[in-house]
C-alpha cells in the first residue's frame, strides 16, 4: 500500500484547462467505425506469414478458470479457450449461438431449452461435449464449495435437466428477463469441463480444459503467458496460431517494444496523449474498442461522512467531468449522468443531475453539518491513480479534502470483498448489457465486484428483473435510475472507451465489446 499525495502542478493544470461539463445530447463517441475502402482487384495484398499475437500490459491474470476470472487481461485468456452457450455477435449487444445451435424460451420465462452442437471436442483428449458437460459446469458453479464469486449472479437457476445427450433445459425458480445475458462466456456462462477441474483441483486455474480456440500453453508467473490455436476448433482453426501475453510494468517500455516490433498491440491506455499521436503519425494504429464502461465514484452510504445525503450531493456537484476526462483520460471518454450504463437497455438520461457548481457544493456541505470542510479517504486501484489525483484536486475548492491511497488490484479487489476500508473510491466495471446484472452487481447485499456503496436497491430490481414485457421493464427501470441519482450512492462520471494502440498490420480489432476480452478469432495480420 502507498499514499499518494496531491501533485503539487495538479491544480494549477486542472485551472488552466478548466472547461464546462459537455451535455449536448448526441455527443457520444461513435459505435461503429466507417467501413474501409476495398483493395483494388489489380494488387491484390500478399498472404501474412506473421501468425504470433503478443499482447502487452502492465498486469499479469491470476485465474484462467472462468468461474474466477474477474479482470479484462484473465478475460482475454477465458474467452479464447473456453465456449459458453450462446455468444455476441460482433460489434453488438445481440444473440448468436455458440456450444448451442438454437434454443427456445417457455411462454412463461422459466424454461430456456438448447440444442448443442454435437461437433465440439474437449481440449487435451478429453472428449466430445455433451449436453451432461453443461449440467456439470453450472452445477461446479452453484456448489458453494466451489466459492465462486459469480455463483450470486446465477441464483435463479433452480436445475438443469437432461433432455438427451445433445439437448439440456435450464430450469428456473422465478422468470429472469435478462437470463441470457448470464449465459455468454464471462463470469458464470463460460462451460467448464467439471471433471477436469475435480481431478485438478487448485492446478486446474492455471491447466485449463475448454472447447474453445486457442489451448492453454504455458505461463511464466508475472511475466507471461502463452496460448496456441486450437486445430480441432469447431468453427475452424483460427489464423493466429500463437498469443503470447507480456506483463511489463513500465509504460515506456510497452511503447518502446511497440515500436521495435516485439509487441503487436498495448493491451490499456497510454495515457499521454502526446504519445498515441506521436505513434499513429509512425503509422501504428489505435483502436477505440467500446464496452458500455462506465467510469463512477462510489461512496459508502452506511459510514460517515457518505451516510449523509448532502455530502454525497456536495461531492457530486464538486465533480467537473469534462475536466477530469481531459487530464486523467487523455480526453478519451464522454461525461455520462445515469447509474445505468450507456449503451445498455432502458438507460435513461431523463435523470436527476448534479452539474458542477462548488458554491452549491460549499451550500450543501455546511447544511449537513461541515461548514469548516471535512476530509475523506479514497483508496483506488492503480488504474485510477490519476483520475483520483484529478477528484481530489477539484474538491478541494469545496472544502472537501481527499487523502489518497493506492493498491494493486488484486488488493483493492480483496479489500473491497472483505469490507476492509474501501468507502470512497472510483471504480468502473463491464457486465453483461442487461442492467439487472449491473445494479444487481452494485447496490445489492449479494452484489459482486461493485459492492462499494452498500446501498440496497434489492426490493426495487426484483420486479423489474421478473418482468417479461420489455415496456414495463422500460418504466420500471427509469424509475430506478431516478431514484438512485435523488439518493445518490454513487456518482455516473463518464463513458470510457478503450484506447488501444497496436500495429498497423494488425487487422479485426473490434469497435464494440460488450464483455471483457477480445475475440481473438476475429483478428488477422496483413
Amino acid at each position: 500500500m502507498r499514499r499518494t499525495p496531491p501533485l503539487p502542478r495538479l491544480a494549477a493544470l486542472a485551472a488552466a484547462l478548466a472547461i464546462a461539463v459537455a451535455t449536448a445530447p448526441g455527443g457520444g463517441l461513435a459505435q461503429t467505425a466507417a467501413p474501409s475502402a476495398p483493395t483494388p482487384a489489380s494488387t491484390p495484398t500478399p498472404a501474412s506469414t506473421k501468425d504470433t499475437l503478443v499482447v502487452v500490459r502492465a498486469v499479469n491474470q491470476g485465474t484462467l478458470d472462468p468461474h474466477f476470472a474477474i479482470t479484462t487481461q484473465e478475460v482475454l485468456f477465458t474467452r479464447s479457450i473456453y465456449s459458453a452457450l450462446i455468444r455476441f455477435k460482433p460489434n453488438s449487444i445481440e444473440f448468436e449461438p455458440d456450444l448451442a445451435t438454437a434454443w427456445t424460451v417457455s411462454r412463461d420465462g422459466l424454461e430456456y431449452t438448447f440444442k448443442l452442437r454435437r461437433d465440439v471436442e474437449w481440449h487435451k483428449g478429453y472428449g466430445k461435449v455433451t449436453a451432461a458437460d453443461v449440467k456439470a459446469s453450472f452445477e461446479r458453479l452453484l456448489d458453494p464449495a466451489t466459492k465462486s464469486p459469480f455463483a450470486g449472479s446465477m441464483r435463479m437457476l433452480k436445475e438443469v435437466r437432461l433432455v438427451d445427450d445433445s439437448t439440456v433445459t435450464l430450469v428456473l425458480r422465478e422468470p429472469y428477463a435478462g437470463f441470457l445475458y448470464l449465459l455468454t462466456p464471462y463470469r458464470a456462462g463460460p462451460i467448464v469441463n467439471a471433471r477436469a477441474a475435480k481431478e485438478k483441483g487448485a492446478a486446474f486455474a492455471w491447466d485449463p480444459i475448454g472447447t474453445g480456440p486457442y489451448v492453454f500453453e504455458s505461463r511464466i508467473p508475472n511475466r507471461e503467458a502463452v496460448m496456441r490455436a486450437n486445430e480441432k476448433y469447431f468453427r475452424g482453426a483460427p489464423a493466429i496460431k500463437k498469443v503470447v501475453f507480456k506483463t511489463v510494468t513500465d509504460p515506456n517500455a510497452q511503447v518502446l517494444g511497440l515500436e521495435n516490433g516485439e509487441y503487436d498491440l498495448v493491451y490499456t491506455q497510454i495515457r499521454e496523449r502526446a504519445v498515441v499521436d506521436r505513434l499513429k503519425r509512425s503509422g501504428f494504429k489505435e483502436a477505440l474498442v467500446h464496452r458500455n464502461l462506465p467510469q463512477v465514484l462510489m461512496m459508502n452510504v452506511t459510514v460517515e461522512p457518505f451516510k449523509h445525503l448532502k455530502v454525497r450531493q456536495a461531492i457530486a456537484h464538486a465533480v467537473d467531468r469534462k475536466q477530469l476526462i481531459d487530464l486523467a483520460y487523455s480526453g478519451v471518454g464522454e461525461p455520462w449522468y445515469s447509474p445505468i450504463p450507456k449503451g445498455y437497455p432502458y438507460a435513461t438520461e431523463n435523470v436527476p443531475r448534479y452539474e458542477h457548481d462548488l458554491a452549491k457544493a460549499k451550500q450543501l456541505l455546511a447544511e449537513a453539518g461541515y461548514p469548516s470542510g471535512l476530509e475523506v479517504t479514497m483508496v483506488n486501484y492503480d488504474e485510477n491513480k490519476l483520475g483520483g489525483e484529478v477528484l481530489a484536486e477539484q474538491l478541494k475548492p469545496a472544502g472537501i479534502t481527499v487523502k489518497l491511497e493506492v493498491l494493486d488490484q488484486p488488493t483493492w479487489l480483496g479489500r473491497m470483498f472483505r469490507n476492509q476500508g474501501i468507502h470512497f473510491a472510483i471504480h468502473c466495471c463491464v457486465r453483461q448489457p442487461d442492467p439487472d446484472i449491473w445494479l444487481s452487481d452494485a447496490f445489492t447485499p449479494t452484489g459482486g465486484a461493485l459492492t462499494v456503496t452498500k446501498y440496497d436497491l434489492e426490493a426495487d430490481l426484483v420486479p423489474a428483473r421478473r418482468e417479461l414485457d420489455p415496456k414495463k421493464r422500460e418504466a420500471m427501470y427509469h424509475e430506478i435510475q431516478r431514484k438512485l441519482m435523488r439518493d445518490v450512492p454513487m456518482v455516473p462520471l463518464m463513458m470510457r472507451p478503450e484506447s488501444m494502440v497496436h500495429s498497423p498490420k494488425l487487422q479485426g480489432m473490434p469497435t464494440l465489446e460488450p464483455i471483457w476480452g477480445l475475440d481473438v478469432t476475429r483478428l488477422t495480420f496483413n
